[in-house]
């Protein structure tokens, strides 16, 4: 995805590229310390309803839409930004102890 600020429409650029939803899955299993499993990213929405408009007086029925939470659910099913754990954050091997 571009960094250009014109082009996701921010007065600043974002501080590095923006992450795929796949690059977020993988984020949150090494954040959540997944080692073995399939996850898909989880997006939770707050929906309103209301006069939507510049003015008051232009208000029209509308719908708002905002992200309220992002997470992991099993996935049983493989697609395009599935992510299985055991790839992306495996287990770490315990050393051994040297005397």
């Amino acid at each position: 995805m571009s960094t250009d600020s014109k082009v996701l429409g921010l007065q600043t650029p974002p501080v590095a590229a923006p992450l795929s939803l796949r690059d977020l899955a993988i984020l949150l299993v090494k954040h959540y310390d997944l080692n073995d499993g399939m996850y898909d990213l989880m997006v939770g929405y707050h929906v309103g309803t209301g006069g939507v408009g510049p003015t008051k007086e232009q208000a029209v029925p509308g719908v708002m839409i905002g992200v309220s939470e992002v997470g992991l659910v099993p996935s049983s099913n493989v697609g395009p930004n599935t992510v299985d754990a055991s790839e992306v954050n495996p287990k770490k091997k315990p050393r051994k102890k040297t005397d």
